[in-house]
C-alpha cells in the first residue's frame, strides 16, 4: 500500500514538473539543418519550456498527456517553434526567412482556421465549471418574465398604444 502511494505521488510529481513535450534531440536536428552554431541541451530546453508555456496558454491546458489526441501534433508544433527560436537566436541574416516561415507555419497549425486549438477534443481541467444550460429568455417559456398585457394598459403606460 505504501509503495502504491509513493508511486502515485511520484507520478503526480512528474506530471506537474513537465515543462515541455517535444524531444530535445529532434529540436536540435531540425535547427541544425539551418544553423551550425554550437548550442547545448540546457539552451534548447530553455526554448522548449518557453514554447510549452505558450502552447499551454493558447490551449488553456497545461497537463498534456501522451494519451491525448492532440499530443503528437502539439509535439511537432513545439519542435518547430523551438527550432525557429534557435535559428532566430543563432542564425544570421540569411536565415531570417527560414525561421519566420517555420514559426508562421507552426502557429498557423496551432491557432489558425481548422487548427489544433479550434478542433481540440481533450477537455481542459476547467471544463466542469463551464455553463451547461441557460434559462429561456422568451416570454412563452419563462414564467418569471411574463409578457405585457395589452388589454389592461392605460394611456400613461409606456407600452400602451
Amino acid at each position: 500500500m505504501a509503495i502504491a502511494i509513493i508511486l502515485l505521488l511520484y507520478l503526480v510529481f512528474i506530471i506537474y514538473l513537465m515543462t515541455h513535450i517535444s524531444d530535445t534531440d529532434e529540436c536540435r536536428r531540425l535547427a541544425r539543418n539551418v544553423v551550425t552554431a554550437d548550442f547545448n541541451d540546457t539552451q534548447i530546453e530553455s526554448f522548449q519550456d518557453k514554447e510549452y508555456s505558450y502552447i499551454a496558454t493558447v490551449t488553456n491546458k497545461d497537463d498534456w498527456d501522451s494519451d491525448d489526441r492532440e499530443y503528437g501534433a502539439l509535439q511537432l508544433v513545439e519542435t518547430r517553434l523551438v527550432a525557429a527560436d534557435i535559428i532566430q537566436h543563432y542564425g544570421d541574416v540569411e536565415t531570417i526567412p527560414m525561421w519566420q516561415t517555420m514559426r508562421a507555419s507552426a502557429l498557423e497549425e496551432l491557432t489558425g482556421d481548422h487548427g489544433i486549438v479550434e478542433n481540440m477534443d481533450t477537455e481542459t481541467t476547467e471544463s466542469e465549471f463551464m455553463i451547461d444550460r441557460t434559462p429561456f429568455k422568451g416570454w412563452g417559456k419563462d414564467e418569471a418574465n411574463e409578457p405585457p398585457n395589452r388589454l389592461t394598459s392605460t394611456v400613461d403606460d409606456t407600452e400602451g398604444f
